[in-house]
């Protein structure tokens, strides 16, 4: 039967060294000392707020005086004088009747108050009037104006045109209505006195006292200081004395991790074994299949952080995993020398020993919640399935072969192996560090951007739409000859000489026959004494033939002599109704194939711009991450330069000779450890930043419907793209971040941060030269120092006695400062003396030689009794008490799966069911 239990005695586990460990730091800012860069800071702040002053008060005043500027841009202002305080002042109207009234009022110039005074301009007769005219004409100005450009913009869609148009008649109509209704309400205020009532309606700020107002924003301006808004817990209450000192400090604590135990876990399957059968298990282990199918079918840059991490089966590495991507923590760019990726605080004491208090307990909150959410995590990372086959073809699995030689039925439990690790926690050291603000430190950093060439469009051709035009008229010449041979006999009218069949058309042609006579003309002519030229004409009979005759005069014609004519004529030939559908047909499907050839060029080209576009929102979405040691190296070079400039004029930064810069360099360097900066980032949500979205030229009006839109129809600024095979969005995506493509989580917030808190600490044994530069007049200043320090009298006794001040004499912050740097200075000499450990061993033999630090991973294992210790000095284990800042403090342990499985065999009571 399985039982899990705690292990309650951890003497057996003594010696076992660590086989892992992770340091873990917790910073505190301390509360008094007014930071000199600080106030200059807020105080240049002020000054900007202040010089709006004269803006803010000159709204209360305004000018009563006529200004005029005639058409030679003459300026004419007469009797100018210093502006009053405004009055009430007509209010903007919308209505055309009222904006009328208010223009003829503020043309009177004053208040009116008596009802005489209103009669000049809202009587029944002037209501009338304004309607009548200047409404009238206003309304059917728009109408007109609407109209037109109703039928411009719409001459392809009448029905659209029409809907439109009858709109905008109800719309005027229905403002027309609303004018007379206004209209009747004033008539009515006016016909029962109610003048109040219409000075309310037409003027604003009545009863607003301007000159009180005035002198109201002087004194707020005036008391306005740079301690009040900024530096307080509270604006509400005027608290001067209470701001973030520049000088901080950091508890460092070592987290170990030590193999203790292992054991068999709750069983995971059943095997059953006949008697004389032979099973063959093989075991198959397989880790986070979905991370793989992840990578395989996205871009080969989706490996993250958080596919090793997730692939991690071991606590340490996952620890230090989890420190890296957490947001929250302060980042450091060395890896080896995180002296402290923790949490910050802050603090109003500056007694060593409440800090370090108040920093312990924090760690044992982070360090728990930590490790045991990793280890969930870890405990889901597995899965293991059992098949049973007969025959093994997998050689690189683990075989089992379990056997029944027996005559009894055989019943194996599968259980999980699992490890037990003990965790402990050691304070290993305290340091002052030096706390600086770094304002927009992203903006420095340069950004990548992605080469990206859009394909090509594979347009089709267009084909030829130009119309064919339809063929001119043709005209057949024809001629034939003619006999006049009529006696005496006199011929009135249309005289017939000859008769002609139409020729033939062209292809496509018809010939036209005209109705009546048309133009013939005589080509010659003989004949006894004939020597004229008459007039011919011709014309179509009901046959359709041509004839050909003499056009008489009024008194008809006689010639009693044959004359032989040959006379000529055109017949007029038109493009065939049959030829003209055809060309009408052919211009048809030419426009028509044009029509789809560009329909689907415009398909093609929206398709493409879709596909193009989505190929960027995917590969920008796709690009490896930057390594994470290189990217917070960037930006520690970044906040350093920022530093270094803050403390130099510009001259001296931009245009003096290197040397001014490397001393100061190098005087930092003596006292500070730079290359153990750490910075906290502010993100972007305490002050937003402006909007930076994916570039793409008119995206929105071309993407309108290939977009499927899932939310709930808003107009959001934030909105951004993906795709069915992008990758995730970044972190800050939703917020309009800048985003820097190759950089992680940590980057895109360190470009949207409005600032950073620079962390450096201070060099072991240089606390009291950083603390002389400190209050240097250039940098951080002694504003503050001598204020009273608030502790108990042990502390205060402590301190007078340390520094050899005078009992009866104020314990100032300056002196708690001096004296906490005496105590971090002495437990640093501390942490560098070797010394026997552990104290409490009788035998000298199981003793090792080792300084404070060193001792865990000398003597190793070392069971904490009493459980976790917050204060150092408390439940000390070290009767001398010469080892309290330097304790095993905290101590759990923690259960974690393995991927092995063990058969064990088990019996079952048949009658019970239960494990025998």
């Amino acid at each position: 039967m399985t039982n899990v239990k705690r292990i309650t005695d951890l003497v057996d586990y003594q010696t076992v060294l660590p086989y892992s460990s992770e340091l873990f730091g917790v910073h505190q800012s301390l509360i008094g000392w007014k930071s000199k860069r600080v106030l200059d800071k807020l105080q240049s702040g002020a000054k900007l707020d202040k010089g709006d002053l004269l803006p803010r008060l000159q709204r209360y005043l305004s000018n009563q005086m006529p200004i005029d500027i005639n058409d030679d841009c003459n300026v004419y202002a007469p009797n100018l004088v210093p502006a009053p305080f405004t009055g009430p002042t007509l209010k903007k109207q919308d209505s055309i009747l009222l904006r009328t009234i208010s223009n003829r009022l503020r043309e009177k110039g004053g208040l009116p108050e008596s009802a005489e005074e209103w009669k000049m301009f809202v009587n029944d007769d002037e209501l009338r009037g304004i309607l009548n005219n200047h409404v009238i004409e206003y309304y059917a100005s728009t109408s007109m104006t609407q109209c037109k450009l109703i039928g411009r913009n719409s001459e392809s869609n009448p029905a659209l045109a029409n809907r439109l148009r009858e709109q905008s008649k109800e719309d005027i109509r229905t403002a027309l209505e609303n004018e007379t209704t206004i209209a009747g309400v004033i008539s009515e205020l006016f016909n029962n006195d109610r003048m109040a009532e219409l000075i309310r309606i037409f003027y604003t700020n009545l009863d607003y006292d301007f000159k009180q107002g005035f002198y109201d924003t002087l004194a707020k301006a005036e008391t306005d200081t740079a301690d009040d808004p900024y530096l307080t817990f509270d604006p509400k209450k005027d608290v001067q004395d209470v701001s973030l000192s520049p000088l901080g400090i950091v508890h460092l604590y070592r987290q170990y991790f030590f193999e203790l135990d292992s054991f068999l876990g709750t069983p995971t399957g059943h095997v059953w074994l006949s008697p004389g059968s032979t099973v063959e298990l093989i075991e198959v282990s397989t880790r986070k299949t979905i991370v793989e199918r992840t990578v395989e079918t996205s871009l080969e840059t989706t490996k993250k952080t958080e596919t090793s991490t997730t692939d991690q089966d071991e606590i340490s590495e996952a620890v230090k995993e989890d420190n890296k991507d957490d947001l929250k923590l302060g980042i450091t760019s060395n890896v080896n020398q995180s002296w402290g990726t923790g949490s910050a605080s802050a603090s109003a004491s500056l007694n060593m020993d409440k800090t370090q208090q108040l920093a312990r307990e924090t760690t044992h909150k982070k360090m728990r919640q930590q490790s045991e959410k990793l280890s969930s995590e870890i405990r889901e990372n597995y899965k293991s399935t059992f098949k049973s086959i007969t025959e093994t073809t997998d050689t690189s699995s683990k075989r089992y072969v379990l056997s029944n030689n027996t005559e009894k039925l055989i019943n194996y439990e599968l259980r999980r192996k699992m490890r037990q690790v003990g965790v402990q926690v050691q304070d290993v050291g305290t340091y002052l560090c030096w706390e600086a603000y770094v304002d927009e430190p992203g903006q420095s950093l340069g950004l990548a951007n992605l080469i990206h060439i859009a394909q090509p469009s594979n347009l089709l051709p267009v084909p030829d739409q130009s119309e064919i035009s339809v063929p001119a008229d043709q005209f057949i010449s024809l001629k034939t000859n003619a006999v006049w041979n009529f006696g005496d006999s006199r011929k009135y009218g249309f005289v017939t000489l000859a008769f002609m069949d139409p020729p033939l058309p062209p292809a496509g042609f018809d010939i036209v026959k005209e109705t009546g006579v048309f133009q013939a003309a005589q080509l010659s002519g003989s004949g006894e004494d004939f020597t004229g030229i008459w007039e011919f004409g011709a014309r179509f009979n009901v046959s359709g033939q041509i004839e050909i005759g003499v056009i008489t005069g009024p008194n008809g014609l006689e010639w009693d002599e044959r004359i032989d004519f040959v006379v000529g004529t055109v017949v007029k030939c038109t493009v065939s109704t049959a030829k003209r559908a055809e060309i009408d047909a052919a211009n048809a499907a030419r426009r028509q194939n044009g029509y789809v050839a560009t329909a689907e060029n415009d398909r093609i080209t929206k398709e493409t711009f879709v596909k193009s576009a989505k190929e960027r929102v995917e590969l920008a979405r796709g690009i490896a991450k930057r390594n994470y040691e290189e990217l917070r190296e960037e930006e520690r070079i970044v906040v350093y330069r920022k530093l270094i400039s803050s403390l130099m004029t510009g001259f001296q930064y931009h245009s003096a000779s290197d040397s001014s810069r490397h001393v100061l360099s190098e005087l930092l360097l003596s006292i500070f450890d730079i290359d153990k900066m750490l910075y906290f980032v502010a993100p972007e949500w305490w002050k937003p930043r402006a909007y930076q979205h994916l570039n793409l030229p008119d995206l929105q009006s071309q993407l309108d419907d290939s977009i499927v839109n899932w939310s709930d129809s808003t107009v959001r600024q934030d909105n951004y793209l993906i795709t069915e095979k992008s990758a995730p969005a970044a972190m800050g995506s939703s917020l309009g971040w800048l985003l820097q493509l190759d950089g992680d989580n940590l980057r895109n917030a360190f470009l949207n941060a409005p600032w950073v808190k620079a962390v450096i600490p201070i060099r072991p044994g240089k606390e009291q030269a950083a603390l002389n530069w400190l209050q240097n007049a250039n940098v951080e200043g002694s504003d503050g120092l001598d204020a009273s320090y608030a502790a108990t009298d042990d502390e205060r006794i402590a301190i007078r006695a340390r520094l050899g001040i005078d009992p009866a004499a104020d314990v100032t912050i300056r002196h708690a400062i001096d004296y906490l740097c005496l105590e971090v200075a002495d437990k640093n000499k501390e942490s560098n003396t070797v010394k026997k450990y552990p104290n409490t061993e009788i035998n000298d033999d199981n003793k090792v030689h080792s300084t404070p630090v060193e001792k865990v991973f000398e003597h190793g294992f070392y069971p904490l009794q009493g459980g976790f210790r917050a204060d150092p000095n408390s439940q000390n284990p070290d009767p001398n008490n010469t080892d309290r800042h330097f304790q095993v403090f905290d101590q759990w342990i923690e259960v974690l799966p393995t991927d092995q499985i063990v058969p064990v065999e088990v019996v079952y009571d048949p009658k019970t069911g239960r494990q025998i």
